[in-house]
């Protein structure tokens, strides 16, 4: 598969919690060939990013959504049902972003092993829906999650399926770290740290140079680049870099159409059946 260059934006207008403001631009940003639209960014959360991205999923023909997420926002519990479902609404083309708004580094990390354990508790193939013998699930691949964090905990089972990809796409934000292994995209600045194995988004500005981006590109020092938006600047941002779009194949998950092969990441469980 052909190393794609990733395209990505946040917006964090308060307006767009209005789904008559949030509709056109949603549109806006399709059309625009955006591989990623993050909903809020860190520091900057004037929505309820999950309820936002429930309401775009079914509306998403090629873009991912991500919504960001603060620990003080939401509990694990709720977290993983919320994406679990969305991710299945969306057929699969969402991510989600952690952020530390309020939370030191280990909190927001926390929540992120709490959150991806529940998920573990159920097996891709768990669910059978038979209903002509009344079979719907396997009982015995669904485990409870009794993750204990220094704070969060959960007892699982999750009352929901594991997503669509498995786990929806990970991305960090390099100006509110997370430390937790798997990430699969991190968004950072020329001279930030980046963590092994993730893949770069350079955090760029409207004023900077595509030819200097796609050439950083091609060397292998990023693997796309990331603008934070306002509404306004939605348009100027295809005019400035819509040249380095590129055709995706139809169909297929985000994680696949972004070449985000999920590797499974060892989480703290019990293997316990229900």
């Amino acid at each position: 598969m052909t190393r794609p260059f990733l395209l990505s934006a946040s917006l964090a207008d308060p307006a767009l919690a209005d789904p008559a403001v949030f509709a056109p631009v949603l549109d806006q940003a399709q059309a625009a060939g955006l591989d990623l639209l993050l909903l809020g960014r860190a520091g900057a959360v004037p929505f309820d990013a999950q309820v936002l991205a429930a309401w775009a999923a079914p509306r998403l023909t090629r873009m991912g959504v991500v919504p960001v997420i603060a620990p003080h926002h939401s509990h694990p519990f709720h977290i993983a049902r919320a994406l679990s479902a969305i991710d299945y609404l969306s057929g699969g083309l969402l991510g989600w972003s952690p952020v530390g708004e309020g939370a030191c580094v280990p909190q927001t990390s926390d929540m992120v092993l709490a959150t991806r354990a529940l998920w573990d508790g159920w097996d891709a193939d768990t669910l059978v829906i038979d209903k002509d013998s009344g079979h719907y699930l396997h009982s015995h691949k669904v485990r409870p999650s009794h993750y204990a964090g220094r704070w969060y905990q959960t007892r699982g089972p999750v009352n929901a399926m594991r997503p669509l990809q498995d786990h929806p796409v990970l991305v960090v934000d390099a100006a509110s770290p997370v430390a937790v292994p798997g990430i699969d995209l991190v968004i950072a600045g020329e001279d930030q740290p980046t963590p092994e194995g993730a893949r770069v988004l350079r955090r760029s500005t409207l004023g900077d140079d595509p030819a200097a981006l796609a050439a950083a590109f091609a060397a292998g020092r990023i693997d796309g680049l990331h603008v934070d938006l306002t509404v306004a600047q939605l348009p100027h941002w295809a005019e400035r870099f819509g040249v380095l779009a590129q055709p995706r194949a139809t169909g297929g998950t985000l994680r696949q159409r972004l070449g985000l092969p999920f590797s499974p990441i060892p989480t703290a469980q019990s293997t316990e059946s229900v």
